[in-house]
């Protein structure tokens, strides 16, 4: 006499090794994986399905930022940091991006000066470069005192998981007094984003 069913919970025990089971392909409603790592996730591509770390990109990983109302009044021709701001971030990874925000105020206070704005990075300590734009050739040709808004976004690539410190710095090209920082009540603040990319 033929069976018409099986007892599964009675007659089956154990269970089926992994190599008689066949993935399920998308088309059937599977994944297409046989296995996946902690951390992965699930991304569809159209006709498969990857798990995979590696597409876990373009994403923020943390922030930091400063600001303050004081103002820096210099008449040094090299580079003189400004002690409001000073900021300090640790990278998860060696490839990411740091993205800065920076935003202040340049004020020549006669005719014919300069000022020079710019941020100062040090990598653990050393390695001081200056980064990110100026505002130099805004006060060129100026005929009188001008007060200058500054902001720039600059997307830095450090290339180190060490304390990657960033100080915003202002130096006069002529040699005389020249003012950076808050005006009237603003902030001169300073953000940064450490970026995973694609």
């Amino acid at each position: 006499m033929a069976l018409s069913k099986i007892d599964v919970a009675n007659m089956l025990t154990g269970e089926v090794p992994n190599a008689n089971v066949a993935t399920i392909g998308v088309a059937k409603g599977g994944t297409g994986l046989t296995s996946g790592t902690s951390g992965q996730f699930l991304k569809f591509t159209g006709s498969t399905t990857l798990a995979s770390a590696a597409d876990n990109a373009g994403k923020v990983l943390q922030v930091k930022s400063d600001h303050t109302t004081a103002t820096l009044a210099t008449s040094s021709t090299g580079f003189t940091h400004h002690t409001g701001i000073d900021l300090s971030i640790t990278p998860t990874s060696s490839s990411s991006k740091i993205l800065i925000h920076f935003s202040s105020n340049g004020d020549n206070e006669a005719a014919g000066r300069q000022p020079e704005i710019g941020l100062w990075r040090d990598i653990d300590g050393a390695n001081n470069t200056v980064i990110g734009g100026n505002s130099m050739s805004m006060f060129y040709g100026v005929g009188s005192r001008i007060v200058v808004p500054i902001a720039y976004v600059y997307v830095d690539s450090p290339a180190t998981t060490g304390v990657v410190r960033y100080r915003a710095v202002c130096k006069s090209n002529g040699g005389n007094q020249v003012l950076f920082g808050a005006y009237m009540g603003s902030n001169t603040s300073l953000t940064l984003m450490e970026v995973t990319h694609a």
